[in-house]
């Protein structure tokens, strides 16, 4: 008998058993209270939240306040520092108001909670049902609803051909010599930009993730929190994880997965004996623990976005914008697929993200490791607009059989945007070590540390997240696919598999240099004979930065006599030279040059604008005109 039929038989006879005891049983009336029924569900939580909470269950809450305040005004802000105090001044002083109240009632009642006041919300760690009856009955409370821990790291298994679990597996080959630069960091073009004199000075990357080894040799210098001599990890770092499975916050930078170190390793890491693993070795890093082996929430990653908008000291008390990230780095995903409660609600994420956008701070996030079929792009934050969104290649630019392939399943849209180094990628882990590893989670801070690099050189593109998307976009090095995901034609280029190719570093910073300034010639097409012509040169700034001592060179037509410049000009061999001291953010500045010239056609050329901080100089395209002999137009008449 198979287990099948025996369970069948035991189950008929259970029943058979039963039906003869009701009939046999005298009839004895029930007393309503004997069967109480279920509590009405309040309107405002969730039923999932509801059902956590029955049997006199505690649960872990995120309590979403009414409102949100306006920070569009940020976009319009010329730098970083300005965009993030603006953004965080506004919250807080909103949420403030916003949440008094209920603030004051779980004082009174001794309830513990977080503030999450990036997205005007509370994190209660420990609630039940007649917690969440209060909650839902004030009118300042628009949702009620479950966070659950669940797993978020994108890391695959070496060797293995595709994708198969996002817990992260104890690498292979974590002993091993070391290569000096590493092959992802130079297939980005890095070293092309370290030749240049950038590495990622004066950049903050924050990585949130499963925590750092902040002391192993590649990453102490570069952490913010140590001088040379002594470490401080207020402000540095933060544990948004403390609270998970009965651990304890932890006030110095740690990690029990060795995923954090590994991606932080990848964005800055040079132990300066050999071990080049990083892309901006120049750049610091800060760091947010939104997961506990490899396990996170919504409500911890929502808080690491808030830290590294504006750090606190390590218990999460008095947030410093000043302090704040110019990038975050996020090699996790927010899965419903895992328990992952919240996720499948679009806002979860989207509210942050953009708050993060608006405050000049670039979210780069992985694309996931749920490839190779179309669609697989599927949990936030790689889904959303709002983040730059990285797939994974091999050491041939092929892409890896893992990384998730778009379209958004959120927007419709492209994604990835582009790819990045993402297979057998060594790089630092805990103890001391280095080790292989492969996921979206290895090619994407390779792209953030691409993004340092390009603004450390680039500084006003700082916190200007739309251009510097474009120019990264515009400047990877194409990759075609046969696959035709999203529609995509075969060979095109964007793609939803590559994006708009592999992230270059070089082609960057030269595209951002040459859009640094742009020059315009104009005069009037036609000039008659004996009448001077002016040639009018337009020199435009396009940055949020001061150029300093700007030179605007261009050659007089030949054959012509130079009247005069304005302002006055230095001549010499045909040559006429403006030096500007200093020009503002997004000025327009005119020159003008006065000849005499023959009859014929006559042309401003060799017409260029440069400046120190920029790579070389940008030409603009040259001026014409005809000078003509006054005539005598017979008109014929008909008659």
């Amino acid at each position: 008998m198979t287990l099948d039929h025996f369970f069948r038989r035991m189950v008929g006879t259970v029943l058979t058993l039963v039906t003869v005891l009701w009939v046999a049983s005298p009839a004895v009336p029930v007393q309503a209270d004997h069967w109480p029924a279920e509590e009405p569900l309040p309107a405002k939580v969730t039923r999932r939240a509801w059902a956590a909470m029955a049997d006199a269950q505690h649960t872990a809450l995120i309590v979403t306040m009414a409102g949100f305040p306006d920070l569009s005004p940020a976009r319009a802000l010329l730098t970083k520092e300005a965009k993030t105090r603006f953004v965080v001044e506004a919250l807080l002083r909103y949420v403030e108001r916003a949440q008094a109240g209920l603030r004051r009632e779980l004082d009174a009642q001794g309830v513990r909670y977080h503030v999450l006041w990036i997205s005007n919300s509370l994190y209660i760690p420990s609630a039940d049902r007649s917690l969440a009856r209060r909650l839902a009955a004030r009118p300042d409370v628009t949702s009620v609803d479950l966070d659950v821990q669940m797993r978020g790291v994108y890391v695959d298994r070496l060797g293995a051909p595709g994708w198969a679990s996002r817990r992260l597996v104890k690498p292979k080959s974590i002993f091993h010599a070391p290569f000096a630069i590493e092959w992802g960091v130079t297939r980005v073009r890095a070293p092309e930009v370290w030749a240049l004199g950038f590495t990622g000075q004066g950049i903050v990357v924050a990585d949130l993730d499963t925590g750092v080894q902040w002391n192993h040799p590649a990453l102490k210098n570069q952490y913010r929190g140590w001088d040379g001599s002594s470490a401080a990890h207020d402000y540095n770092w933060y544990d948004a994880a403390y609270d998970l499975m009965g651990d304890t916050r932890s006030p110095v930078p740690h990690d029990d997965n060795g995923h954090g170190t590994h991606t932080t390793g990848t964005i800055i890491g040079d132990d300066g004996l050999g071990n080049q693993i990083g892309v901006a070795p120049g750049a610091r890093w800060i760091a947010c623990r939104n997961m506990r082996f490899g396990i996170g929430s919504v409500a911890r990653y929502t808080a690491c976005f808030q830290f590294a908008l504006a750090p606190t000291d390590v218990n999460g008390n008095n947030p410093d914008p000043s302090k704040a990230a110019d990038i975050t780095s996020n090699s996790w995903g927010c899965d419903p697929g895992y328990g992952e409660i919240g996720c499948e609600v679009p806002s979860a994420l989207v509210t942050v993200t953009q708050v993060l956008r608006d405050a000049g701070i670039m979210t780069v996030a992985a694309a996931g490791n749920s490839g190779s079929a179309c669609g697989s792009v599927i949990h936030a934050p790689a889904t959303l607009d709002q983040a730059f969104t990285v797939g994974a290649t091999n050491g041939s630019n092929v892409i890896a059989g893992f990384s998730s392939r778009g379209p958004s399943l959120l927007t419709g849209r492209l994604k990835p945007d582009v790819v990045a180094p993402g297979v057998s990628v060594r790089s630092a882990y805990p103890t001391n070590q280095y080790a292989f590893l492969s996921g979206t989670s290895m090619a994407t801070p390779h792209a953030a540390g691409v993004v340092a690099l390009l603004w450390s050189a680039a500084p006003w593109l700082r916190g200007q997240i739309t251009a510097t998307e474009a120019i990264l976009r515009s400047t990877a090095q194409p990759l075609t696919t046969a696959e035709t995901c999203g529609g995509v034609l075969p060979g095109a280029v964007p793609n939803n598999t590559y994006g708009y190719g592999l992230i270059n570093a070089r082609a960057a910073l030269s595209e951002a240099h040459r859009l640094a300034l742009s020059a315009a010639a104009d005069t009037q097409p036609l000039h008659p004979l004996g009448s001077p012509v002016t040639y009018t040169l337009i020199l435009t700034n396009n940055t949020s930065v001061t150029h300093t001592n700007v030179t605007v060179t261009a050659a007089v037509p030949l054959s012509t006599t130079l009247l005069g410049t304005a302002p006055p000009a230095l001549t010499h061999n045909g040559i006429a030279t403006w030096t500007i001291a200093a020009l503002p953010p997004f000025a327009v500045l005119t020159v003008t040059l006065v000849i005499s010239a023959p009859p014929g056609l006559h042309t401003v050329y060799n017409y260029a604008a440069s400046a120190p901080a920029l790579l070389g100089a940008y030409t603009g395209q040259p001026a014409v005109t005809l000078v003509y002999a006054h005539q005598h137009w017979m008109i014929p008449v008909y008659r």
